[in-house]
């Protein structure tokens, strides 16, 4: 009930008034301690190690409004409004937007949801839509840990501005989505070829201890306003697969995906190194990358809390190449942490993880081995 008032009297700042029937104000705060180790292989540079608070780094920190209400024969009008902020420092997550992390209006009944505005893409674990949380058992979060195949995906884990998701009502355990962003960064006429559009359909199954999900997605690159060389780009494709299964004793996770004609692969939470943070960049002069990315973990009930262990492999090459200019990438990630809640709403989490990439080029004096070590201790506290 205090939620609900508060939530209210939030709704009034901003509005002069608000009416609704079930209004929320929800959120959580993570701080950390966090220590990295980054080798950047580069000649000119040393080896850096840094420790810092840090903000969201399991989860990010956040706050947000949500509401319904009910229309009527089984008909409800809800939205969620979202904002992720820096909680060591006050700052917006995003300066040039109020509600970054989820913003959207969506109408639900016997026929299912659909869901407008901007939020987690299906191939991705943000917001009320992404679907590959459950492929690891770190989900969303842990930093440079790993986050269900977030780090070895390619073109992945965004959010889609100008979306359209519809949800259909489940089928025995069946679940399937269907989503269209007809601007996806909200740069240039939607709709048309002076953007970047996408689409997608997944799938999501539960029943007897196991977990499916299955998303096949694809970006339609602006064509229109750019260089020759990135307008002659084939549209990216990426068919993502993976769940878990429950043994009691134990929960295993599994994904992989693969994908073509990918801009980006291999983009990290690190500081700047000039090589992960960013990721490798494969849409000059190489149109894009093909690949695939392989993700195993598990989790295990010890003490109270839950210990978990996750390994991914990546492999990304060039789709345009001569033999003077061809560039490959591979990763490697492994991580284990471990999570324990003094409450439903207070718990601490630490973590350790190791990332290795091998970036190859037809000129082997521009090869590098990159490197990241990384230890978290924090706590998060959710309202």
């Amino acid at each position: 009930m205090k939620k609900t008032l508060a939530a209210v009297a939030v709704l009034g700042a901003f509005a002069g008034s608000a009416v609704a029937a079930d209004v929320t104000l929800y959120g959580l705060v993570d701080y950390s301690l966090q220590y990295q180790h980054l080798d950047a292989d580069v000649a000119t540079a040393d080896a850096t190690d840094t420790t810092q608070m840090a903000s969201g780094a399991n989860s990010g920190s956040r706050f947000g409004l949500k509401g319904t209400e009910d229309l009527g024969n089984g008909v409800k009008v809800g939205f969620v409004l979202e904002n992720g902020f820096a909680a060591d420092t006050g700052a917006l997550g995003n300066s040039s937007r109020l509600f970054d992390r989820e913003s959207q209006l969506f109408v639900e009944g016997a026929f299912g949801r659909v869901a407008f505005g901007r939020f987690g893409q299906l191939a991705s674990s943000l917001g009320s839509y992404g679907l590959l949380g459950v492929t690891g058992p770190f989900s969303t979060g842990w930093a440079d840990a790993t986050a269900g195949l977030k780090y070895v995906n390619a073109n992945g884990h965004s959010r889609y501005d100008n979306a359209i998701t519809y949800v259909t009502p489940s089928f025995g355990g069946l679940t399937v989505y269907a989503q269209y962003s007809s601007s996806v960064s909200n740069a240039g006429t939607e709709n048309e070829s002076d953007t970047d559009r996408a689409y997608g359909i997944g799938a999501k199954f539960v029943g007897a201890g196991l977990t499916l999900v299955g998303v096949v997605d694809s970006t339609n690159y602006q064509s229109f306003g750019k260089d020759a060389v990135s307008k002659d780009m084939d549209d990216a494709l990426t068919v993502t697969l993976g769940g878990n299964y429950d043994f009691q004793v134990a929960k295993v996770y599994f994904g992989g995906q693969y994908f073509t004609n990918a801009k980006k692969v291999g983009q990290k939470n690190v500081s700047a190194t000039s090589t992960m943070d960013k990721g490798y960049d494969f849409e000059k002069p190489y149109n894009g990358a093909d690949g695939f990315g392989l993700g195993l973990g598990v989790g295990v009930p010890v003490m109270g809390g839950t210990f978990g262990a996750y390994a991914g492999y990546m492999k990304a090459d060039a789709v345009d190449s001569t033999a003077a200019d061809d560039m490959s990438v591979k990763r490697m990630i492994g991580a284990v942490g471990y999570t324990y809640s003094f409450s439903k709403r207070t718990s601490i989490y630490t973590s350790a993880s190791y990332t290795k990439d091998k970036v190859e080029y037809a000129d082997s004096t521009k090869d590098r081995d990159p490197s990241s070590v990384e230890v978290l201790l924090g706590m998060i506290h959710k309202f």
